[in-house]
């Protein structure tokens, strides 16, 4: 999951946009598709669009709540495994359904904060 940490914009309005059948939950990356929302699918070295605000298991088409991801906000997740190479300033990728990230390609999240590189260790960062 990822969570905001350190906001250097103001605290970012909930919207409230339509999504694909499924089960959501706080903190997950989202990007829109065919006009709704759906978890990253897969590994993605871009940036999401949007954050999760809510457990919630949706109907297609139901409105969820989401607040947009923003750009040199500092977020906190984790590893989804081993990153034996991430430091300070490492770039990383989201991984596939969207609550945390891995070291395997580079990405649009730049570490700021690693704990350790073992699978589960907590890392912060922003994204570009």
């Amino acid at each position: 999951m990822f969570t905001p940490k350190n906001m250097g914009t103001a605290l970012q309005p909930w919207e409230y946009l339509p999504a694909a059948a499924g089960t959501y939950k706080a903190g997950q990356l989202l990007n829109a598709s065919g006009g709704k929302l759906a978890p990253v699918s897969a590994a993605a070295t871009t940036t999401p669009t949007y954050l999760c605000m809510a457990d919630i298991t949706a109907i297609d088409g139901q409105v969820i709540p989401v607040a947009a991801v923003v750009k040199n906000d500092i977020y906190v997740t984790h590893l989804s495994a081993e990153a034996a190479d991430a430091k300070i300033g490492t770039k990383l990728q989201v991984s596939a359904g969207g609550l945390q990230v891995d070291g395997s390609a580079a990405g649009s999240f730049e570490v700021t904060y690693l704990e350790d590189t073992a699978a589960g260790s907590e890392v912060c960062g922003r994204f570009h």
